[in-house]
């Protein structure tokens, strides 16, 4: 036989190897993007699922008219004196100055047509929910938990509001400013604390701040994810891998890190506290303290079972029962204790719930007030952390239990089935004025508020006989102003002001900061020629909210009416200046002008009205009148 064949063995060169490895490295980073690109996907096409509908749905007449399309500043699109107004004024006397500039900007692209509007919403939404898996999946080094917790914010439907409703963009907005800097303090900490890093993260804060003040908590929640999943400090038994060669800096430095933070959220907050007000409801701080003890419960509950949603929860004028505001505190109080107790062998919960309480804090009518127990969208960013815990603790769960990975995924799967299914019938109660308060009519108790807003629906319509029924009924209740101070104009319109005068006057005596009560009071006190008092309540209508045309224009009949007409001129201008687009106050101001001989300036006005108001009658006559003077024919 021949010689025995020797058997070669190639053994790699540590160059080749090397390659191998980074062959391997890079297929597995390949793998993880395109998990992640399919995962956003998926999120994108869900929250298009339940909020697409949007799309086909109206603008409301609650705040979407002050945020949108009764603003001038905003209507107009991006201007320099809409912007100035953004960062002095706002809505209000409110501070949301990118929101404003958000709702600018959808003017200047789609001018008002809802789809548009809705459509923006919609889409910071889905980037918000994408960012959110990103972040939990870089700071936890877990996929499938990230993506449920990320699906879960996207379509559940205490998130119907804070999305389908146009004047909540500052919900939206705010929240996806929160979750970049989520995401920029991650960088900061992992890639290598540096000065420009951390500045990212304060100027994404501040741009969250000036989309709505809700965010403020955010320093405590980035102590929170120091202790997980970042593991800064602290000694908590579960944490990702990648936290291992994160630097453990001491506890004070971490709380010094977060001062500028914290001087911008305080700041914020003074702010808000200036401005907002409470809305003709009395409450001790005892009584406020309880009812935000029931508000996390009931959130918690509906978070489990959303059934039941709507736009407005009346808050009852008995106050909570003690046994229900015991019973919460006493939930409230072991729950927290187990975590604090269990925080190192349970870390995502400690976290979770923290995060949640947290973040509901600012909202749970401790400092303000106001007639509404509860709102949907006080939940948007709260809900993360109540999911975190949620998630990562059945995660946990069924490791011990060794249940078979299908089985978490199918679970997961369903659960987020379920939810759209919900959302997508909750949102389209959303549709127009009439839909969502007939919803909130069938899940609430009978309140004024809600008569109050279908007869505003009803109002808009031109059923103006319903809208004065739905009015009465509302005034019976007694749940807020609005009922008479709607009423009592509608009554004066007809001619029925010995009737409106008393309810206008009860709309003052309950919400005395109202802008519309004084307005309303106004007009009719000037009608009837009670001119002194009029100039009161005009004047403490332009105190309440400056920057609104039509308190101006009530000061300017007086003056006219009196015969001051230098003043009247000075009003109607400074009415024009707010709203270029007001054309009664161009008919109000060409009549002026043409009583002080400017005839040219009178025309302007006019046709300036014309052009905004073709139908309008008082403005064809006055160019009527002026034609028969030019040519020299007598006036009628």
């Amino acid at each position: 036989m021949g010689p025995d064949l020797a058997v070669r063995t190639h053994v790699p060169s540590e160059d080749e190897a090397q390659t191998a490895s980074d062959r391997c490295e890079s297929q597995s980073k390949w793998r993880g993007r395109l998990k992640s690109s399919a995962v956003c996907l998926f999120l994108l096409v869900v929250v298009g699922l339940v909020f697409g509908q949007t799309l086909r749905h109206g603008l409301l007449i609650v705040d979407d008219s002050v945020f949108v399309y009764e603003n001038p500043h905003v209507s107009a699109g991006l201007t320099g004196e809409g912007i100035r107004w953004a960062f002095t004024d706002g809505p209000y006397g409110e501070w949301y100055p990118l929101a404003m500039l958000s709702h600018m900007l959808d003017c200047q692209l789609y001018g008002l047509q809802p789809w548009g509007h809705h459509l923006t919403s919609v889409l910071i939404h889905a980037a918000t929910a994408m960012a959110l898996f990103l972040v939990l999946r870089a700071m936890t080094g877990e996929f499938w938990p990230s993506v449920l917790v990320a699906a879960l914010f996207a379509v559940h439907p205490q998130r119907v509001e804070s999305v389908a409703w146009v004047a909540e963009r500052k919900d939206v907005l705010s929240g996806f400013f929160f979750v970049l800097t989520l995401a920029a303090y991650l960088g900061y900490v992992r890639q290598g604390r540096s000065i420009w890093r951390y500045l990212l993260v304060v100027v994404l804060f501040a741009l969250g701040l000036m989309s709505k003040p809700m965010i403020v908590t955010l320093p405590a929640v980035l102590c929170l994810l120091d202790f997980w999943p970042l593991a800064r400090f602290g000694a908590a038994r579960d944490v990702p891998s990648s936290t291992a060669s994160v630097p453990r800096p001491g506890v004070l430095r971490l709380v010094l890190e977060k001062l500028p933070l914290v001087v911008l959220a305080v700041g914020d907050s003074l702010v808000t506290l200036r401005t907002h007000r409470a809305e003709g409801v009395s409450f001790s701080l005892l009584e406020r303290l309880g009812n935000g003890l029931l508000a996390v419960c009931t959130y918690l509950g509906q978070m489990i079972y959303p059934v039941g949603l709507a736009v407005f929860y009346p808050l009852s004028k008995a106050g909570q029962p003690t046994w229900k505001v015991v019973g919460a505190a006493a939930a409230v109080l072991l729950v927290s204790l187990a975590l604090v107790l269990w925080r190192r062998r349970c870390p995502y919960g400690f976290v979770g719930w923290f995060w949640y309480l947290g973040m509901l804090s600012p909202v749970l009518g401790v400092f303000k007030f106001s007639a509404n127990s509860l709102a949907d969208r006080y939940t948007y960013l709260p809900s993360i952390g109540l999911a975190i815990a949620v998630v990562w603790g059945l995660a946990r769960g069924m490791a011990v239990l060794k249940a078979p990975a299908w089985s978490g995924l199918a679970c997961g799967g369903a659960l987020v089935v379920g939810l759209t299914i919900c959302a997508a019938r909750q949102t389209s109660h959303w549709h127009d004025d009439f839909t969502l308060w007939n919803r909130a009519k069938a899940c609430t108790a009978r309140h004024g508020e809600v008569e109050a807003q279908l007869g505003a629906a009803f109002e808009r319509t031109g059923r103006i006989d319903d809208a004065i029924a739905c009015y009465y009924r509302a005034v019976e209740l007694e749940g807020c102003y609005r009922p008479y101070c709607r009423l009592g104009l509608l009554l004066a319109k007809r001619g029925k002001v010995v009737e409106a005068m008393p309810l206008l006057r009860r709309a003052v005596e309950i919400e005395p900061g109202a802008f519309d009560a004084h307005l309303n009071l106004g007009l009719a006190l000037a009608v009837q020629q009670q001119f002194d008092e009029a100039t009161r309540q005009f004047q403490q209508a332009v105190e309440i909210n400056p920057a609104n045309a039509n308190a101006h224009g009530g000061l300017a009949f007086v003056h006219m009416r009196r015969g001051e007409l230098d003043a009247a001129r000075a009003e109607l201008e400074r009415a024009l200046e707010i709203d270029p687009r007001h054309a009664p106050a161009h008919v109000d101001l060409a009549s002026v002008l043409l009583k002080l001989g400017q005839t040219g300036e009178a025309k302007a006005h006019f046709e300036a009205a014309l052009t905004l108001d073709p139908n309008n009658r008082a403005a064809q006559a006055g160019l009527r009148r002026l034609e028969r003077t030019a040519t020299g024919q007598p006036s009628l």
